[in-house]
């Protein structure tokens, strides 16, 4: 597990911040801790509703998050009718706030997708695959809860290798990393230090897991949902140089907003790099439109492509 830095060490770590900035980013991340432990004296259905309805009443409005949802409906599914448009403007934020809900107390979250199932011909290619020591790269994608596939799999004993974004909190950043690492370890600062950690795992025919839907000022340029963007093609092109299976996996949150179910789609087949990221966006796109309010519309996603015809 990560090891919780103290007071002292904290302070004392020589970094580019201030005195100010740690101190002020000590109470803040006191604040939020203060916060989280008050919320543990709630139930844990009533306290992921709360927190989605937290993001869907609160923080949305106060955010840019409706005219992001807005820019990428109009640039993808501009034919969307006003009651779709405000399910989207509503439904996304709240399923953001059941997610960090859901990650920031992993026990509630773990005792849930203990029962999640897990469907579709990939799942039984990873059993396959790990029981001969066969690398498999997960390509998921920030749509339902994303950590609910890889928390199910640790669960029933695999290790799965996973990247994160840290926090610019750095002291908060080391309560979230320590939390967020009993869904499943071990994690990888998302950097160049940390790619090369989930390189070395692949190349000891260990599990990784990458995100495939963000934006990026590189890649190459492939369409997803009908609009070209760029497009990151390093798990095709590490499945093929590590013989690993890619297999894509998405998560979708049930009705009843607690409860999840994983589809571990049939391993992509090796060809070359585009090909086989083309699949991916295809098939990422094929779940976003069964589940439109659960992806991540609020990520520009298209960015440097709005308002272009391609």
């Amino acid at each position: 597990m990560v090891q919780t830095t103290t007071i002292r060490q904290y302070f004392l770590k020589r970094d580019n911040r201030s005195l100010g900035t740690k101190a002020a980013q000590y109470v803040i991340a006191k604040i939020i801790s203060g916060v989280l432990a008050s919320l543990r004296l709630v139930p844990y259905k009533q306290r992921v509703a709360l927190g989605g309805a937290f993001f869907q009443y609160v923080v949305s409005p106060v955010s840019n998050n409706k005219a992001r949802i807005l820019e990428n409906i109009d640039h993808v599914v501009p034919e969307l009718d006003p009651v779709a448009r405000a399910s989207l403007i509503g439904g996304v934020p709240n399923n953001m706030g059941r997610t960090l809900t859901e990650l920031f107390f992993p026990d509630g979250f773990l005792k849930v997708i203990d029962n999640c199932p897990l469907k579709g011909d990939g799942y039984q290619a990873f059993k396959t695959a790990r029981a001969h020591g066969q690398p498999v790269i997960l390509a998921a994608a920030h749509i339902g809860n994303y950590d609910a596939i890889r928390g199910k799999l640790v669960l029933e004993g695999h290790s799965i290798c996973s990247l994160y974004k840290p926090m610019k909190n750095s002291y908060f950043d080391r309560q979230y990393v320590d939390t967020i690492s009993r869904i499943g370890f071990p994690l990888f600062p998302n950097d160049a230090n940390g790619m090369s950690q989930m390189i070395k795992a692949l190349r000891r025919g260990k599990t990784i897991a990458l995100m495939m839907d963000q934006a990026m000022s590189t890649g190459v340029k492939i369409p997803f949902m009908g609009r070209m963007c760029n497009t990151p093609v390093s798990a095709a092109k590490m499945a093929l140089k590590h013989n690993a299976l890619l297999i894509p996996c998405f998560a979708h949150r049930n009705d009843d907003g607690i409860t999840h179910t994983g589809v571990m789609e049939a391993p992509i087949d090796h060809t070359d790099p585009i090909t086989m990221t083309r699949q991916l966006n295809d098939l990422l796109e094929k779940h976003i439109r069964a589940h439109m309010d659960q992806w991540l519309w609020t990520h520009r996603r298209w960015k440097g492509y709005y308002g272009f015809d391609e």
